[in-house]
């Protein structure tokens, strides 16, 4: 896997709804829609390198970005449970004041609490995709577009870079907007190269 494209779904509607992210599935929003849209035919008219594929997360709001994306570029998409975002466990679907009743109290480290109960760490969240990344790097997969959301793809960065340590995990994170894309590139020699992070350019017009 030498080139990976990594794009936050677009605006959903949990966002409006104010209820939790997580596995809350929810559509996108006419907005998300749009910046899906934007983004598309941005890759189609500027793709950074020849695009192979698209993987998604399975999630409506990710996979929905995924398929008007694909549309645009002319790739069909793979669904990828493994990309889905942290899981908020029972917290799934209700707003923010529902789920934060039901929060686990804070307890260190901080890489194990789960937020919620039947939900996931960081860590597993970490463990998950690292998985799922080197499935896809030894499968000699390359040229990828992974389309996903923000917990997710702040762990693709730091497993793309080397970085699990548990001080790294714990303390790097990025920001992540909506439709952004996020280029990152592991060379031949083995050097790993951030080559865009959370570029939204492609949206100023929208």
């Amino acid at each position: 896997m030498r080139e990976l494209l990594v794009i936050r779904h677009g605006q959903s509607q949990h966002h409006l709804d104010g209820r939790t992210g997580g596995w809350t599935d929810s559509s996108l929003t006419d907005l998300g829609r749009a910046q899906a849209g934007a983004t598309g035919a941005f890759l189609r008219d500027h793709p950074p390198f020849p695009l192979s594929a698209i993987v998604s997360s399975d999630l409506a709001r990710a996979s929905e970005t995924a398929a008007i994306i694909g549309a645009a570029v002319g790739l069909d998409v793979e669904l990828a449970p493994a990309l889905r975002e942290l899981n908020n466990g029972v917290a799934a679907g209700l707003t923010v004041e529902e789920a934060r009743r039901l929060e686990t109290p804070f307890q260190e480290p901080a890489l194990d609490w789960a937020p919620f109960p039947k939900g996931e760490s960081w860590r597993e969240l970490y463990s998950r995709m690292s998985l799922c990344l080197s499935t896809l790097r030894a499968s000699g997969r390359d040229r990828l577009v992974l389309v996903s959301h923000t917990n997710a793809i702040i762990c693709a960065i730091n497993w793309v870079l080397g970085l699990d340590s548990d001080r790294q995990l714990r303390d790097l994170m990025y920001e992540i907007r909506p439709c952004s894309l996020t280029h990152l590139r592991i060379g031949g020699d083995g050097s790993r190269t951030v080559v865009r992070l959370n570029d939204t350019a492609h949206l100023s017009s929208r």
